[in-house]
């Protein structure tokens, strides 16, 4: 979908809400999901300053992610908050929201979601260095802030309740869990239940601050499912976001302007189309293939649009032998004399062929080994795949100035 047709939906939903829009996308295509990172701000930054100055008073951001960093949703908010007036900051859900993006709706004013829309726990996820590796892929497996209180309250729910028990069990633990990977769980709960208070206390008309500590507390960990689809029905009668404007997408009859605006950022995205790389090597029997310019994320308002990109090369990787043997015994070689001259001796004929053969048998057997070494890769064992990412980063594709 063009970019033309982005503006014109992003256009009418400034008018009917008499506010100004920037669209804030990251993937969440299976094999290249992207999260909220610290280097979206001052791409948002730049949008807020391309909206006239006088026309910053009401800042609606549209917003469709999965979850990110839990220290960014401040970041957003907070530049937010500088620029537009007094409870004029809403963000506009068409569909999902869901864990750092959360956070940053439990900032808004006022939040605008369709019938589709969902929130989601903001339970953290960490994956660090001392989190244990997956013995097949090697890979460093996630740890859930969750998990690791889910199996504490299990022990008291199972009656566990005396310090030696306790140390027990937590010794247990530490026996698959780094104990430094459970200090930054820890540290990763406090941060994201502080940054939440923090961030709904923002609000123009903030709640109480019972409220607040219900709204925290229900929505990182009463809710045992990190998969969890809040809609925004739970949202308002069980986690208790009265912010939340249950009506307002349909009132002023902006659902289907959020939504179609939703459908073409699928569409820029891919967002339907599993980017499924080694699967394409192994049927299309390549080694190797390169993808250039994949869409990662993407800031758009009336004024300009920026989205990040990256390029990605993908190889099998193969179980090389210490020790390699290369039989050509049966290359075949053909070599084509040009025309004798008459009445040619036997030293001219020699000399001829020595001639043609120093030129054509180097370049035969360099590409005979060539060709060797192609099909020994492909008989050799496979050991897996390697991922190498390269030109990442934010592009401006276009602007009012342009």
């Amino acid at each position: 979908m063009s970019r033309e047709q982005r503006k014109a939906l992003i256009e009418a939903i400034e008018n009917k809400r008499d506010s100004k829009v920037i669209a804030y996308v990251t993937s969440d295509r299976r094999g290249l999901e992207v999260q909220i990172a610290g280097d979206v701000v001052p791409v948002l930054h730049e949008h807020i300053l391309a909206i006239p100055e006088a026309e910053r008073s009401k800042l609606d951001l549209f917003l469709y992610s999965r979850g990110g960093h839990g220290d960014v949703p401040w970041s957003i908010v907070s530049m937010f908050r500088e620029y537009c007036q007094e409870g004029s900051f809403s963000v506009l859900i068409p569909y999902r929201a869901h864990s750092a993006a959360t956070v940053i709706a439990l900032a808004a004013d006022e939040i605008v979601m369709t019938k589709k829309s969902e929130l989601s726990p903001i339970d953290i996820t960490l994956v660090g260095p001392y989190s244990e590796k997956d013995e097949d892929t090697k890979q460093r497996l996630p740890i859930s802030v969750e998990d690791v209180k889910g199996y504490f309250s299990l022990l008291e729910k199972v009656g566990c309740k005396r310090t030696d028990e306790k140390m027990n069990a937590f010794e247990l633990l530490t026996d698959r869990v780094h104990s430094l990977a459970l200090g930054r769980v820890y540290r990763a709960l406090q941060e994201t239940e502080l940054v939440a208070l923090r961030l709904l206390s923002t609000r123009a008309t903030p709640f109480s601050e019972e409220d607040n500590r219900k709204i925290v507390e229900k929505i990182s960990s009463e809710i045992y499912s990190h998969e969890h689809a809040i809609s925004r029905t739970e949202a308002v009668e069980y986690v208790g976001l009265k912010q939340i404007n249950n009506a307002e997408a349909e009132d002023i009859q902006i659902a289907d302007e959020l939504w179609n605006l939703y459908e073409q950022y699928k569409v820029l995205f891919h967002l339907e189309e599993p980017f499924t790389p080694e699967e394409h090597l192994v049927t299309n029997d390549l080694e190797e293939d390169v993808w250039t310019d994949l869409n990662l994320a993407c800031v758009e308002s009336l004024h300009r649009v920026d989205i990040c990109k990256q390029s990605m090369r993908v190889r099998r990787l193969r179980q090389v032998p210490p020790q390699v043997q290369l039989n050509l015994t049966n290359l075949s070689v053909p070599i084509a004399l040009p025309s004798l001259p008459a009445g040619a001796n036997q030293q001219q004929i020699n000399a001829l062929v020595g001639q043609v053969v120093s030129t054509v048998v180097p370049q035969s057997l360099g590409n005979a080994a060539q060709v060797a070494a192609q099909e020994l890769m492909k008989a050799l064992p496979q050991a897996g795949f390697e991922r190498f990412i390269f030109g990442a980063g934010w592009k401006e594709e276009g602007s009012d100035e342009d």
